[in-house]
Formats: structure tokens, C-alpha cells, sequence
């Protein structure tokens, strides 16, 4: 008996929702599926991948055992950073130009 109220219920509501929306009612109904979907993808879309470090080598410069000195970080190339080097601070810009030892260059931007 209960499944006969439902039943009795969804028409009465469809057809109340019929004499409402009038001729409208297909179109609704294709909006609320278009926004579904766009919804549904939307969600499932693969996340951002993280930023990943990479490894710099700052050009012109060298510790005190004589090696270039280098650089970690995940900023973007373009990005501009200071860095003390022989007891002073120093402007470098991040690159995309990889080195042969697989790192990129970090090109100085103060010529002092």
C-alpha cells in the first residue's frame, strides 16, 4: 500500500510540475543536465600538479671551496631573488636555460 501513495505522489507532483512550468519545463530540465555535467567534470578534473623543486646554479659566483654556488626553490622562472654571496647581498633572475649538469641558471642582475 505505501508504494501506491509514492506512486499516487510522483504523478500528482509531475503533473503539478507540468501545469507550472508549461512549456518551459523541457528546458529547465536540459539546463539542470548541461549544469550536471559541467558539475560532474568539473569535480573529476585531475588537481594542479604541486610545484616542484628545482635546483638553480647562481652564475658568476663560487663558494669558498671553489664551487658554483647553488640554489633550491619551486618560484616560477622570471622570478627575481636575493642571495648573500662573498659577504654581500646579490639580485639574481631565475631562468628556464638548463646547465649541463642538469640544473638551470640563475642569471646575476647586479654587475658589481
Amino acid at each position: 500500500m505505501p508504494a501506491a501513495f509514492v506512486s499516487l505522489a510522483l504523478e500528482k507532483a509531475s503533473d503539478l510540475l507540468g501545469t507550472t512550468m508549461g512549456p518551459w519545463l523541457p528546458v529547465l530540465l536540459l539546463a539542470a543536465g548541461v549544469a550536471g555535467a559541467w558539475l560532474y567534470r568539473r569535480a573529476r578534473a585531475t588537481p594542479p600538479e604541486p610545484p616542484r623543486v628545482r635546483h638553480f646554479t647562481l652564475l658568476r659566483t663560487e663558494s669558498a671551496d671553489g664551487t658554483p654556488v647553488r640554489h633550491e626553490t619551486t618560484r616560477p622562472t622570471g622570478t627575481k631573488i636575493t642571495r648573500w654571496v662573498d659577504g654581500r647581498q646579490r639580485l639574481y633572475e631565475l631562468t628556464d636555460v638548463q646547465l649541463e649538469d642538469g640544473t638551470y641558471a640563475a642569471e646575476p642582475l647586479d654587475h658589481r
